[in-house]
């Protein structure tokens, strides 16, 4: 997460068709540092073209996309597994999310946890090192909006990466990679406000959309996570393995 671990973080975020424990996940996606890109589909009931997926999302993001399909969600939680055993060094790679496991609770690793459970499914996710950029954000970096006298707490995903990075999706000279890599570009190409809109979208057979969605989120993610390693003290952010 700073400038003297040797680790390299990893970005991660999951799509669902609800918030309730029967909800399935639809998408989960991962954002590697260099600009390099997973998603794992699940297809569902419906049809999936993963080399057209994978050639759209190229287009909007210019980031180096692989796009696998699953069958279904069980399918979904075995490539999730298959992807940490084949590009996870444990020593070196942390997983980071935004409010996926924090002190009020998060949502992914929750909810994950729970579906291979109802999937009967192994935990693929052991002795992975993990991050939450939702506490260090909101406490060690300022994400409250003031007007007319009110103030509000903008600490989403979104809220907190529009407040943080300019108009163009990018915070000048900050992050290394950006002058020296052709995939950065301003992370919001996504086509929602927010999931329950890619959720409305998934049950339509519309994955693309909902691809671009995750997509958009784990790049913004990954982005909070490089300026949280800047200007955030190490003391600050909390590890574990999971």
């Amino acid at each position: 997460m700073y400038d003297n671990s040797e680790r390299d973080h990893v970005a991660w975020d999951i799509e669902t068709t609800g918030f309730g424990w029967s909800a399935e996940i639809t998408v989960a996606g991962f954002w590697y540092p260099g600009g390099h890109a997973t998603l794992v589909v699940n297809a569902g009931p419906h049809a999936a073209d993963a080399n057209a997926i994978e050639a759209s999302l190229v287009d909007a993001s210019r980031a180096s996309v692989r796009v696998c399909v699953a069958d279904d969600e069980a399918g979904l939680l075995r490539e999730i597994g298959q992807e940490v055993f084949e590009r996870f060094d444990r020593d070196y790679d942390r997983l980071v999310a935004y409010n996926a496991d924090s002190w009020k609770g998060g949502f992914d690793l929750p909810f994950v946890r729970t579906r291979c459970i109802r999937q009967r499914t192994d935990w693929m996710l052991d002795g992975v090192v993990f991050a939450d950029l939702w506490e260090p954000v909101k406490k060690r970096l300022n994400t409250t909006h003031t007007a007319y006298g009110s103030s509000s707490d903008v600490n989403t995903l979104t809220g907190a990466h529009e407040i943080l990075f300019d108009q163009n999706g990018r915070l000048a000279d900050l992050l290394d990679e950006v002058d020296e890599h052709e995939w950065y570009r301003e992370s919001p190409y996504d086509p929602f406000e927010d999931s329950g809109s890619a959720a409305a979208h998934y049950r339509e057979g519309d994955l693309l959309s909902v691809c671009l969605h995750n997509l958009a989120d784990v790049h913004r993610t990954w982005e909070l996570g490089e300026l949280v390693r800047r200007f955030v003290p190490p003391k600050d952010i909390t590890e574990k393995k999971l």
